[in-house]
């Protein structure tokens, strides 16, 4: 038996129950031990409540009477632990209380008081700051700062803490960063051809570029984008053009086509190549953005018609569902139904064909698809949406 447990057994033979629950709760303290803390101070209330003491006892034992009381000292337990795991600079400690509890505010306060420099041990911040939710918009930003863009971009594939809202904003974070970086890369180029010395300090370049800046310097400096140079990992331009389609309308959508414009300029055997619509892979991510930008919608949207219908023809559904997606984020739900009638099956067609009261495109889909029951199932649907002649 340990020393601290032959301590609590004299004690307790010594002075009763309530000088050992004392005795044990100072040597959690004096420990560090703030679950056993937490746990000391619930056998406390349990003694005084006349329960059953041990603090992992199920909830089932406890009369309906003594619910509130109960609950009310868990509480208040959970907060006494917390606060004092805080006020030691204890994150850890304090949010395994306070998360216990649902009162996140006094761990998102305490972890927003301090900056973080380069020094500091950015793990845990941004482990509670993104990854538990109490400041995930933040928490993404340190990621980018401390982790850089191929962390970020890692980060995005997944579903993203917090919802639409947190997701828009690490998107346009992202974006931004990117473009930053490409400036600072071309600028650094441009001086680097001059013979100029780097400037050493990001401060020093001035602030973030508005938009146009970039085309502008291409424009001016073609050499820019002569055959095999590259300014950034082409890796993180493809994936970050493609991100960005996700966005909602804002000033950084606009950004991401820059970038796809400067895609398109580079030269050389690196330059990434897709699948159709995307075998110009920057210019066919360009005219998808441009279209949600309101730029040649139409004709944007025809272009990626022609190539949903010509690899459809071929039996490749992908640019078909890219032509979907397109559709879809431009609220054009009827025009839609053709082109999910060209990579979905008709029973999944079923439910918006109903609700536009028109079977042609789950009609389509069961003829191409050999599918003889939904061919005439989509028949009778549209049978049944006629009037009757009388």
């Amino acid at each position: 038996m340990s020393v601290d447990c032959e301590q609590l057994e004299a004690c307790f033979r010594e002075k009763g129950p309530m000088a050992s629950l004392e005795m044990l709760e100072n040597q959690m303290i004096n420990a560090g031990d703030h679950t056993g803390w937490f746990y000391t101070l619930l056998m406390k209330a349990r003694n005084e409540l006349g329960l059953a003491p041990t603090p992992t006892a199920s909830a089932d034992e406890i009369p309906s009477g003594l619910h509130e009381p109960y609950e009310e000292a868990i509480r208040a337990a959970g907060r006494k632990v917390g606060s004092a795991a805080l006020e030691k600079g204890q994150l850890e400690a304090a949010w395994q209380m306070y998360k216990l509890l649902g009162e996140p505010e006094p761990v998102r306060a305490a972890l927003l008081a301090k900056p973080l420099g380069d020094d500091d041990d950015w793990e845990l911040p941004i482990r509670l700051a993104f990854y538990e939710g109490l400041a995930p918009e933040i928490g993404f930003e340190w990621i980018l700062r401390r982790y850089g863009l191929c962390n970020a971009i890692t980060t995005l594939s997944q579903e993203t803490p917090g919802g639409a809202a947190v997701r828009q904003h690490c998107l346009r974070a992202l974006v931004r960063a990117l473009r930053e970086e490409l400036m600072r890369r071309l600028k650094a180029d441009l001086r680097h051809r001059a013979g100029l010395p780097q400037v050493e300090r990001d401060e020093d370049l001035g602030p973030p570029p508005a938009l146009g800046a970039i085309l502008q310097l291409l424009d001016e400096h073609p050499e820019l984008t002569e055959e095999d140079n590259y300014h950034i990992d082409l890796s993180h331009l493809q994936s970050t053009v493609q991100l960005s389609t996700q966005l909602g309308e804002c000033v950084e959508r606009g950004l991401a086509r820059e970038l796809c414009d400067y895609g398109s300029r580079l030269k050389g055997r690196f330059v990434p190549k897709g699948e159709p619509p995307f075998e110009d892979f920057f210019g066919g991510w360009g005219r998808f953005i441009s279209a949600l930008e309101g730029d040649k919608t139409e004709e944007q949207l025809a272009f990626f018609r022609e190539q949903a219908v010509r690899a459809g023809e071929e039996g490749n559904p992908y640019p078909a569902e890219v032509w979907l997606d397109l559709l879809r984020k431009l609220g054009h739900d009827r025009e839609a139904l053709e082109a999910a009638g060209m990579c979905q099956s008709p029973a999944a067609l079923r439910p918006a064909c109903h609700e536009h009261k028109d079977f042609r495109s789950m009609r389509e889909a069961a003829r191409r698809q050999e599918d003889r029951v939904h061919f005439l199932a989509a028949l009778l649907e549209q049978r049944n949406l006629e009037p009757r002649a009388r």
